[in-house]
Parts: C-alpha cells; sequence; structure tokens
C-alpha cells in the first residue's frame, strides 16, 4: 500500500463510520417507537379493575406516534446508504461535494416528531397536573 492511497481508505473508513452511526441512529428511533406501540397496546388490554377507579385515557395517538417513529427510522436509514453510495461514488470519483441536505431534513423531522410527543405528554399530563 502507497503512502498516496492512504488518505483515499481513510476517506472511504469514514463513510462507512458515518453510515453505520446513521444506521445506528435510525434503530434507536425505530426502537423507541416499538416501545411506544408496545406499551400504549399493553396498557389497553389491561383490565379496568388493575386502575382501581383512576381514569386512564384510552385512544389510539400513542400507537400513531409510535408507528410513526418506526417509519421516520426506517426512512432514515434508507436514506443513510443513499447518501453512503453517493458519497463512496464521489470519493471514487475525486469530486466530494459536502451537502448538509439529509441532516436538514431529519433534523427537521426528529424535532417535529419530538414537538407532536412533548404536546402529547403535556395534554396527557395536564388533567392529573392541575387537579
Amino acid at each position: 500500500m502507497s503512502k498516496n492511497n492512504k488518505p483515499v481508505i481513510s476517506e472511504h473508513f469514514d463513510n462507512e463510520r458515518t453510515f453505520l452511526s446513521w444506521i445506528r441512529t435510525g434503530i434507536g428511533i425505530m426502537v423507541f417507537g416499538f416501545v411506544l406501540v408496545k406499551f400504549s397496546l399493553v396498557v389497553n388490554d389491561l383490565p379496568a379493575s388493575f386502575f382501581n377507579g383512576t381514569d386512564i385515557p384510552k385512544n389510539g395517538f400513542t400507537i400513531f406516534i409510535g408507528i410513526a417513529l418506526v417509519i421516520t427510522g426506517a426512512i432514515m436509514i434508507l436514506l443513510a446508504y443513499l447518501k453512503y453510495r453517493q458519497v463512496h461514488r464521489e470519493l471514487i470519483e475525486g469530486k466530494f461535494l459536502y451537502s448538509t441536505v439529509l441532516l436538514t431534513v431529519l433534523t427537521v423531522v426528529i424535532f417535529i416528531m419530538s414537538m407532536i410527543i412533548i404536546a402529547y405528554l403535556i395534554m396527557a399530563a395536564y388533567p392529573m397536573i392541575f387537579e
């Protein structure tokens, strides 16, 4: 291996590490969505006598948030792969162009999902806080 190839090889490894980081992030988001859905299903299946007269709202909104998070994670993994292939191709051609489009889109989507979750939690906790 010549010394001239080391920077190119390092760039390819950096690209692969970045891709794997995006994969881990996407899987983490999917797991969080899965946990939300499963928790909601478990709570909805518990008998009313288990709650001893407390009023537990049973709605499917948590399920939709969870499914949206799983979809977001899956889309993130797909976009990460497409970005990895694009950067790989650009590195081989020697004309890498840095772009923040993927980062911006995913940041906005995850921020919006976070705001929806926060709003839902506030609405769900509101009666308990102000009783």
